[in-house]
């Protein structure tokens, strides 16, 4: 009797002793599950941030203007596919309104204008190998070479006309769409094609044209010749001839760390609207943190008519000059722009003061 009762004794000690040990085990496998869920791969955050002040414009009252507020997250999901997600906080959306037909003081429809969409970047990209590599989503439009600049990187405030100034149709670089592409290097040669919705007007949407728009950009890179590269871009989307597009481009530079010469045309048809701009820029470092550019800007957004400043030529010329403030990279740009329109007298010609303040990280 006293050996049974031993016996039970032990057995139920032995039991009391592992119950923590089990419900430590639970909780450990518990912890670890829980990590493993939250395990998630680094996220690398990207941003630029521009404000600044214009004067003299005689289009534009003055005043400040928070023009760039740009956030990029992007990823690695595999050593082959990354991801990218990026957004411009200072934005406006803005509607495409119809007025009634009957009554020019109805507002029949209303739609949001997809371009004024805080959304930029959303994309997936594949490294097939070395020399190529595929961007699918929302991504900029492999047209012209300062279009393909980042903001940041830009040797002045705002980017040349054929590119900035968007109130015919949209502008010829620096925009987006949906759709594939393929980019890459190859001995003496940078290329970018892809395939989209639209050549930049319908970011974001599915497009009712079943015609896409193939979108190209090459550069060559001659080993010989460090700095220089030469190359055109160009596009063509076919269906209805009010939904016809076209673009070609020429672009030649030269660039060291302490100058870049830089030269581009761009020519487009939209429908029956066929539009012109070239520029020339230079761009001198003479030491770190300093950088003095000049650029002429020849712009005519319809070639057919010289009516008013909607259709007219417009030139410009730019004296620019920045300086880095700190190592993080925050700068001061200050822009001298004498702007005129040769061929029509509606418009007066003017000299604009662009001041910003502008970083990067």
């Amino acid at each position: 009797m006293l050996f049974r009762r031993a016996i039970l004794a032990t057995v139920a000690a032995s039991s009391w002793c592992a119950l923590p040990l089990a419900a430590q085990d639970s909780a450990h496998v518990a912890r670890a599950a829980v990590q493993d869920t939250l395990r998630i791969a680094p996220v690398a955050l990207h941003g630029f941030l521009q404000v600044y002040y214009r004067s003299g414009d005689p289009l534009i009252k003055d005043g400040y203007r928070l023009r760039k507020a740009d956030l990029k997250f992007s990823g690695e999901i595999s050593p082959v596919l990354r991801w990218r997600v990026a957004f411009d906080a200072a934005k406006l959306l803005t509607l495409n309104k119809t007025i009634d037909a009957s009554d020019s003081s109805a507002l029949a429809d209303a739609a949001v204008d997809q371009k004024t969409r805080m959304l930029q970047d959303a994309a997936l990209t594949y490294r097939v190998n070395d020399h190529l590599q595929i961007d699918v989503g929302q991504q900029v439009v492999p047209l012209s070479y300062e279009g393909t600049i980042p903001s940041s990187k830009v040797e002045t405030i705002e980017r040349v006309l054929f590119i900035s100034e968007r109130s015919r149709a949209v502008g010829l670089g620096d925009v987006r769409d949906l759709g594939v592409s393929a980019n890459g290097f190859v001995p003496w040669l940078e290329y970018h094609v892809g395939v989209f919705n639209e050549a930049g007007e319908g970011a974001g949407t599915t497009d009712g044209n079943d015609q896409k728009a193939v979108i190209g950009r090459f550069a060559i890179k001659p080993p010989m010749l460090p700095g220089f590269q030469i190359g055109g871009s160009g596009g063509f989307e076919g269906g209805p001839p009010v939904q016809h597009r076209e673009r070609a481009g020429s672009e030649i530079q030269y660039q060291t760390p302490r100058l870049t010469l830089r030269a581009e045309s761009m020519s487009a048809r939209d429908g029956l609207l066929h539009r012109f701009g070239w520029y020339g820029l230079g761009a001198v470092r003479p030491a770190a943190r300093w950088q003095f550019t000049a650029r002429f800007d020849s712009w005519d957004r319809d070639r057919t008519h010289e009516a008013s400043v909607n259709d007219a030529l417009e030139r410009q010329v730019v004296g620019a000059a920045s300086y880095v403030l700190d190592e993080s990279g925050a700068r001061v740009v200050l822009n001298v722009i004498r702007q005129s329109f040769p061929v029509v007298t509606t418009v007066r010609s003017g000299t604009i003061l662009l001041a910003a303040f502008q970083a990067v990280w």
